[in-house]
């Protein structure tokens, strides 16, 4: 049963969204359908984060109904019909370029969305999706990604024996497919592997991260951030407070995502259902962040509307602004603005 903070939030967040579905299209900045909620609400606030919630009127959710049925990678991953890998042919690699893409091999029913940031646990090295992408059913493709463990360049279990050996290639299938999911990385990461495009910048920051929270291992993984006792124990506080805020809200797509006195990064999805699903990892990026570099929340109303102002202009344009736009079948899937 939920707790009492947790209704009065839902409450407050669909009567602001009455009000603001009704003035939505006389504010001439908006995208059509769309709105931040810039009022400070203490249910979205916890110590150095604090989030707004972006909505959606329901024409808007009519409109991009169709995403709601996708799956995201946490849900896809564990579908046997469902598989990324090493670029073919399973690590042994001819092209260069193959430590930089994987390959996806979709070969169930259902409509699975990839977003830049994900990290993959396996392969010959875990990695983090550098690029938004659908997947429709039964397809074949490849993805960009870059590699967040540097010192490992071989598949966990990897055999050592003859490579013709056929029992040994079906192990290796097995082996170079990737079927761990670590939720979504920091911003830090995800701008330079979404902007940057930069392996050794990826690096650099994965490093420096897991410096900060004494999380280095032998690999240098970003996953290591588990082995930090302190890291761990401080986000769980965040998790048990901002996990499951959203579950009971119909018009949230997004967040704006601020700490100390600044935005940390804003993303918005097609529908309220895409969002729930992927905020649930998507959050850990945020909490990443405001463990590490975060301050107590200062941020005033008027600049988290100025902010909004701008965040508008991105959206709505073409290019010129280093935020991600990403849609399928002329439809807006994934916004970010890291």
């Amino acid at each position: 049963m939920r707790t009492a903070p947790i209704l009065a939030f839902a409450v407050l967040v669909f009567l602001s969204a009455c009000r603001h579905e009704q003035s939505s299209a006389r504010k001439e900045n908006n995208p059509a359908g769309l709105e931040i909620n810039t009022q400070a609400n203490p249910e979205l606030d916890f110590e150095n984060l604090r989030l707004y919630p972006v909505m959606a009127d329901a024409a808007f959710r009519e409109r991009h109904a169709a995403a709601a049925n996708y799956k995201n990678l946490k849900e896809a991953i564990h579908n046997h019909r469902f598989r990324i890998t090493e670029k073919k042919p399973f690590g042994r690699f001819e092209d260069p370029g193959a430590v930089n893409t994987l390959t996806v091999q979709n070969k169930s029913e259902d409509i699975v969305f990839l977003m830049a940031g994900d990290v993959l646990q396996g392969g010959k090295q875990d990695r983090v999706i550098a690029q938004d992408m659908v997947v429709p059913p039964r397809t074949i493709t490849d993805i960009a990604v870059f590699c967040v463990e540097p010192h490992r360049w071989q598949a966990r279990g990897e055999a050592e024996q003859n490579p013709d050996d056929p029992r040994q290639q079906e192990q290796n299938r097995h082996i170079y497919a990737f079927t761990g999911y670590y939720n979504v990385a920091a911003n830090d990461i995800r701008r330079s592997a979404t902007h940057s495009k930069n392996q050794q910048e990826v690096w650099d920051k994965v490093g420096k991260l897991t410096a900060i929270h004494k999380a280095e291992t032998a690999t240098g993984t970003y996953a290591a951030l588990e082995q930090s006792e302190s890291f761990t124990k401080t986000r769980g506080r965040y998790l048990q407070f901002f996990a499951d805020k959203f579950d009971d809200t119909e018009n949230v797509v997004g967040l704006v995502a601020v700490t100390g006195g600044q935005v940390i990064g804003a993303d918005i999805f097609a529908h309220p259902a895409l969002f729930k699903k992927q905020y649930k990892a998507l959050i850990h990026s945020y909490i990443t962040d405001a463990i590490t570099i975060g301050e107590p929340v200062r941020i005033q109303e008027s600049e988290v509307e100025q902010y909004g102002k701008k965040l508008w202009q991105k959206f709505k344009a073409e290019e010129g602004f280093e935020a991600s736009r990403f849609e399928f079948q002329g439809l807006m899937v994934h916004f970010a603005d890291l």
